[in-house]
């Protein structure tokens, strides 16, 4: 597969944006410069596609003279369906979900050493099909993907339009395992827009080569410790909210 896909970045000229699709596998071939990396990632975006932000593995690129500092890179990205992951993705975490990996070359069509970069991060933004949002009114305002949201660790929190509906901090914590994504090999996972439904993870730029999915994540959340002071608090937030209404 390398072989073809190193074929493909020397036939497509240096200056454009190519999307070959298939039913199992997406690859996209564009320049790093500003305007064509743009609508590269936009196209990528608007087909669940992943992005890749590996402007500092270029940038160090530059400063070591590997490329000269007016020059730029091609990127090579590929989308793998879930029923092509290898072996070294099967594990007790594994969603299916599709995986990506990319490799950089010259403008001459020259592919580069990726441990060059290796101390640099690549930040790959992987779509998260049926991603579960929200938009009950009440929740929006808290990350329901994050650990330490106090979603998860603020008993004061109400959750629900009306007494049927109500779900307390222990029914949230019951569900987070749901919501619980991390991502695979050498990368720490930096957040999920429930907007676009991407995940966003920083990776170290080495193993571009190696195929990249989300997992769901090992994260425990901490226990609550059932306090007076945290009663004293939501007491105090109903005292409160009741001096407005009247």
């Amino acid at each position: 597969m390398s072989d073809f896909t190193n074929l493909l970045v020397k036939s497509s000229p240096p200056d454009s944006h190519t999307l070959y699709q298939t039913d199992l596998l997406d690859i996209q071939i564009a320049n790093s410069k500003a305007e064509i990396k743009s609508i590269a990632d936009q196209i990528a975006m608007s087909k669940n596609l992943s992005v890749i932000d590996f402007s500092e593995c270029e940038d160090l690129l530059k400063e070591t003279g590997f490329i000269g500092k007016n020059d730029s890179l091609i990127f090579s990205k590929t989308d793998w369906d879930s029923s092509l992951k290898t072996g070294n993705l099967i594990n007790v975490n594994e969603t299916e979900l599709d995986s990506v990996s990319y490799s950089l070359y010259t403008t001459s069509g020259m592919k580069v050493d990726m441990n060059l970069c290796s101390s640099t991060t690549t930040n790959i933004m992987m779509h998260l099909k049926n991603l579960n949002t929200t938009t009950n009114s009440n929740i929006t305002a808290y990350d329901i993907h994050d650990v330490n949201s106090p979603y998860y660790n603020d008993r004061c929190i109400v959750i629900g339009e009306n007494e049927t509906t109500m779900a307390t901090v222990d029914d949230k914590r019951e569900n987070f395992d749901n919501l619980n994504y991390t991502c695979s090999g050498d990368c720490e996972f930096q957040k999920i827009n429930t907007t676009n439904g991407y995940l966003s993870c920083d990776c170290n730029s080495s193993i571009s080569d190696y195929e990249i999915s989300p997992q769901y994540g090992r994260v425990i959340l901490k226990v609550l410790e059932n306090t007076n002071i945290e009663i004293l608090k939501c007491y105090n937030q109903i005292f409160i909210f009741v001096n407005i209404i009247f």
